[in-house]
């Protein structure tokens, strides 16, 4: 090994030294906002009584009848059961998923203001839930999220997104 090569190792440690202490370290022992991880949703998909999915001023009423979903409202729409439960299940089965925002006040650029998308989550003796999409991240690979009643932005896989554009589709 040359001494150039290893004065570039050590510039490069020190390098990552410094970014580590200016960026991502912070005193009070927190991680730094866009490195945590919190639960997304605590429901359980089997209590759930009805999902409705709203866009703009459409939107689609699915409920449980018996052990399948179905479209209720607007009357006349059809979609396959399964495509209402694979919607569910990605939204309500989500591992810990990234915060990307603690309380930002503008959520336009996470397309939440106005948002996308919105899902109302029904559950047995509960109130309803909801839940705002946005737009995708700008690797395309996740979807900007808020759930009611809570400031911080989340990043939930695409999936979500994935089957409401097909429940969309398929309802028309």
């Amino acid at each position: 090994m040359t001494w150039r090569r290893a004065a570039l190792y050590w510039a490069c440690s020190f390098g990552l030294l410094a970014y580590y202490f200016a960026v991502l370290h912070r005193p009070d022992g927190q991680p730094a906002a866009h490195l945590t991880r919190a639960p997304f949703l605590q429901l359980d998909a089997a209590r759930l009584d009805s999902v409705e999915v709203r866009r703009g001023d459409e939107r689609l009423r699915c409920a449980r009848t018996g052990d399948r979903w179905q479209i209720v409202e607007p009357a006349g729409r059809r979609a396959p059961s399964d495509l209402i439960a694979a919607l569910i299940d990605n939204l309500t089965q989500l591992p810990d998923v990234e915060v990307v925002a603690d309380g930002v006040g503008d959520l336009a650029p996470f397309g939440l203001a106005p948002e996308v998308s919105e899902l109302t989550l029904t559950e047995t003796d509960r109130p309803p839930f909801r839940v705002r999409l946005g737009n995708p991240n700008p690797a395309g690979t996740a979807v900007y999220a808020q759930r009611e009643g809570d400031a911080r932005v989340f990043l939930i896989g695409l999936n979500v997104r994935y089957y409401e554009d097909l429940l969309w589709m398929a309802a028309r």
